[in-house]
């Protein structure tokens, strides 16, 4: 469902991909990629979103507090409130975290 969320995304069917993303996460509530790509068409929204954006960012931060996604994600919906101190937190974190990305996965490793 997530899949159809991105692709939904990327013809601009903002709709039909919240609608797909709202799904993948009713389906798998602990999935970290369905709730930020779905934060982030909340995003598009404009600023009324922004206090559920930052909910479900925040949780998926409780999830998985190294994804920098969310980070980046957590950081826009800051900005857009004009929390911009907050804002430069979360991105600096972000940054911090694609430093230290392996070039390869150690999945992929085995």
């Amino acid at each position: 469902m997530i899949v159809a969320g991105v692709v939904f995304d990327g013809r601009g069917q903002n709709d039909e991909a919240l609608a797909a993303a709202a799904n993948a996460v009713l389906v798998e509530p602990s999935h970290v990629p369905s709730k930020i790509l779905m934060a982030s068409l909340l995003l598009k929204n404009g600023p009324n979103a922004s206090p559920v954006s930052r909910s479900i960012l925040s949780d998926a931060l409780r999830i998985e507090p190294t994804n920098r996604s969310a980070w980046y994600y957590l950081g826009l919906t800051h900005k857009n409130d004009g929390r911009l101190s907050d804002a430069a937190d979360c991105f600096q974190a972000a940054a911090m975290l694609e430093e230290s990305d392996p070039i390869e996965s150690f999945s992929s490793m085995i």
